[in-house]
């Protein structure tokens, strides 16, 4: 995780900083998968994707040949037009035609997704961390006889974080950090809602404890 911070200074008397400003934050970090004989990211997301439509693809699977540009001219057109003569009187349908949804063929077109990492041991103590919005950046792998087991890297960016945390035997995970306080003005909230609202009894009705 990074945070922009600069400092400011007085414009004499002190070669300290006086404080800091906040600027944007950043979260980001590596996914680090086992090959076997598949990418199993790709493997695992694709298909879920292609039937969601999340991911569309300029000129569909005609991207993935190896064509001249002549080619891709003459087959993005024929694309494109599909029986739809003029194309002015149907730009919404020859937009759908050239950019249909497609599955994904690299880890960098996955749509943004979460990613929870569940801890438990035979004591029955268990824990959580999720990652919010996570989209891949770049990603590597290598080969060698002298290794035992091969690997891919992918670093990766996210949108938020929520720290790891205890759950407990109802499976609700505690809330720290921001998402205890949320929690807190939830309640509270909720308190207050339940304070103010009309209880009838015995066939009269009260208001914040005064008689309607």
């Amino acid at each position: 995780m990074y945070r922009e911070k600069k400092p400011l200074f007085i414009q004499w008397g002190s070669a300290e900083p006086r404080s800091f400003s906040r600027g944007k934050r950043g979260i980001a970090g590596t996914l680090v998968f086992t090959i076997f004989d598949k990418d199993a990211l790709i493997d695992a997301l694709a298909d879920e994707v292609l039937e969601e439509e999340s991911f569309h693809r300029i000129g569909g699977d005609i991207s993935q040949q190896a064509i001249s540009i002549d080619e891709w001219d003459e087959q993005m057109t024929k694309m494109a037009v599909d029986g739809n003569t003029p194309a002015s009187t149907n730009s919404e349908t020859i937009t759908n035609n050239i950019a249909p949804a497609s599955r994904p063929v690299y880890d960098d077109e996955i749509p943004p997704f979460d990613i929870t990492i569940s801890f438990a041991n035979e004591y029955g103590q268990k824990a959580s961390l999720v990652l919010y919005g996570v989209e891949i950046l770049n990603e590597g792998s290598g080969f060698s006889i002298d290794n035992v087991t091969s690997e891919k890297a992918c670093t990766f960016v996210a949108r938020r974080v929520k720290y790891l945390a205890p759950v407990d035997v109802s499976g609700t995970p505690q809330s720290i950090g921001a998402d205890a306080v949320s929690t807190s003005t939830s309640n509270s909230a909720s308190s207050t809602n339940t304070k103010n609202s009309n209880v009838t009894s015995a066939g009269t009705s009260y208001s914040n404890g005064s008689i309607v």
